[in-house]
């Protein structure tokens, strides 16, 4: 939210939440940052001033204030860009801060503290190109203001989408109703348990548990009864069963149990006393007495040939089995029964039993949510460099025909896609005077830039859902033979996507004007492509990109 400008000041700020539930994830405020209190007197002349900036080195600007009255806000980059030039400060330095400002009419931008995070950093890259990386006022109450820096907005927009990821993951994996892993949450904790048993030979069993005559329940005594039912099997089954077996909701008014080291033996004695616990459990229901129980059926890993799927298969077999011997049974799957199951359910009607699809969870909104945000980074990066406009699109539209190109899964085409995007990421904190430099770097500046794959990669791995996509940005500046930067990877040791866009993004940067030189032709561009094969490239992907490239001008 963008305020008036006149007549403010700040206030005391608390840190910022790390890890907090959804709801605080989402409401997180710009006030809830550390904020920094950088207010001047504004009758200071500019000598004094520029001591200040001396001393508070992390000040990125300073707040003008008449008493208690707020004036304006004038950052530490205007302010040196414009005493840095020959004789300015000695045209300026007596005069004070104000004159000073009233004379460079310095445009700022102040964002109400109650604000959220997201639409303040929507809000910080709407400004001019010029503006983008300045710090940004923040209006507490009254005549109270403080500064953020554009780059501690970012970090906080990090961590809300951290927190709004984990939470969202949290509640795609737990049944809402019992509280019991769902089917997605118990193959995603089942997936490692099996690969453990595999590596260590362990036993290991799986229950299928299913309420017996729940649908008449339902029908007789209301929806609402059958939540009530369901939520009591599951305690009993959490009762029962131990801290370290596997739960989950299977679907519908079916359970599942893994038992880690666990025996057939040992099993069904634990099915057994789980019958027994949910039958002689009443659930009470507006004052009525419902009696439930339930048929178990049991199956080794011995028996499923070291397969989860074939596992959960026969012990659902083992369980159907129990319901047409006469329910409130345990059975233990053998190989008779998997012959005989089809002709079983068919006799006993259970072949309507509906049959409960894994879904695939597809957390869009959320998705959508970080597609905006990194859209919106790549906009920043480019606005602060004018030669980079439109680099961004141009190196990922060619990635990804490069990249389905090297037969790349269509899975994993969006984190490529998002990678590019945020192959610059890491200059956001590159120092301006390093950064556009118009002439050759020193070595200690080379240093320094060679630094932003590395501030790449500390900026993006926070965030679960980008985890993925830092290939690109961490390691697009690596080399085949092993010349690059910042970890000296060679061959094959460089991730494919990152030797993909590494291709695209020098092809991009010649065939682009700069300041030091006009661009190439695409035929110049192209030789000098195929001359660091092996040496910068991989060569089996610059024969491609060549051959993509003649494909392209054939067509046009």
């Amino acid at each position: 939210m963008i305020i008036n400008t006149q007549d403010y000041q700040t206030q005391t700020i608390f840190p910022m939440n790390i890890g907090v539930p959804i709801k605080q994830a989402i409401d997180m405020k710009v006030m809830d940052l550390a904020l920094i209190d950088c207010s001047v007197d504004a009758n200071m002349t500019v000598r004094e001033v520029a001591k200040v900036f001396e001393l508070h080195q992390a000040w990125p600007g300073v707040i003008l204030k008449s008493g208690l009255l707020f004036l304006g806000m004038l950052s530490r980059n205007r302010c040196f860009e414009v005493l840095g030039k020959p004789y300015a400060l000695e045209v300026y330095s007596r005069k004070t801060l104000l004159e000073f400002y009233d004379t460079l009419k310095h445009q700022f931008l102040v964002i109400d503290g109650e604000a959220s995070i997201q639409d303040a950093v929507k809000t910080a890259l709407t400004r001019e190109k010029h503006q983008i990386f300045e710090p940004v006022v923040v209006h507490l109450f009254e005549n109270n203001f403080r500064l953020v820096n554009i780059h501690d907005l970012l970090l906080a927009q990090c961590d809300v989408l951290e927190n709004l990821y984990d939470e969202v993951h949290h509640l795609s994996i737990i049944d809402p109703l019992t509280q019991l892993n769902n089917r997605r949450g118990f193959f995603e904790s089942a997936q490692p348990e099996m690969a453990q048993s595999q590596t260590s030979q362990n036993d290991l069993s799986a229950l299928m548990i299913d309420i017996d005559n729940f649908k008449k329940t339902n029908d007789y005594y209301g929806h609402f009864a059958g939540d009530q039912v369901l939520r009591a099997v599951a305690e009993e089954i959490k009762k029962t069963l131990r801290q370290t077996d596997l739960i989950g909701r299977y679907g519908g008014e079916e359970f599942i149990g893994l038992l880690p080291n666990t025996s057939i033996e040992i099993a069904q004695t634990i099915a057994e006393r789980l019958r027994d616990a949910v039958e002689k459990r009443n659930v009470c229901v507006n004052d009525n007495d419902i009696s439930v129980t339930v048929s178990i059926g049991i199956c080794h890993i011995a028996d499923a040939n070291n397969s989860l799927d074939i596992l959960l298969t026969q012990a659902d077999q083992a369980m159907y089995w129990a319901k047409a011997s006469g329910k409130n049974q345990v059975s233990l799957w053998n190989a008779e029964m998997a012959q005989s199951t089809a002709m079983t359910m068919l006799q006993s009607g259970l072949t309507n039993k509906p049959v409960h699809k894994k879904k695939d969870i597809k957390d869009e909104q959320l998705s959508r949510i970080y597609d905006e945000t990194i859209e919106g980074w790549s906009k920043a990066i480019e606005m602060r460099n004018k030669e980079m406009e439109g680099h961004a699109q141009r190196v990922v539209n060619l990635t990804l025909e490069l990249a389905e190109t090297c037969g790349i899964k269509q899975s994993e085409i969006d984190d490529i896609r998002r990678g590019a995007l945020l192959h610059d990421i890491g200059k956001i904190a590159i120092p301006d005077p390093i950064l556009f430099k118009p002439g050759k770097l020193n070595e200690e500046e080379w240093q320094i830039m060679r630094k932003h794959p590395v501030y790449a990669y500390e900026f993006l791995k926070p965030i679960s859902f980008l985890e993925k996509c830092i290939e690109i940005p961490y390691c697009h500046h690596e080399h085949w033979d092993g010349s690059g930067y910042p970890r000296g990877l060679k061959g094959e040791e460089i991730p494919l996507a990152a030797r993909i866009f590494t291709i695209i993004d020098v092809w991009d940067a010649l065939c682009s004007d700069r300041c030091y030189r006009p661009a190439w032709s695409q035929s110049e561009a192209k030789d000098y492509i195929v001359s660091q094969s092996g040496i910068m490239f991989d060569p089996k992907i610059t024969k491609l990109f060549v051959q993509m490239i003649e494909t392209q001008n054939l067509n046009d």
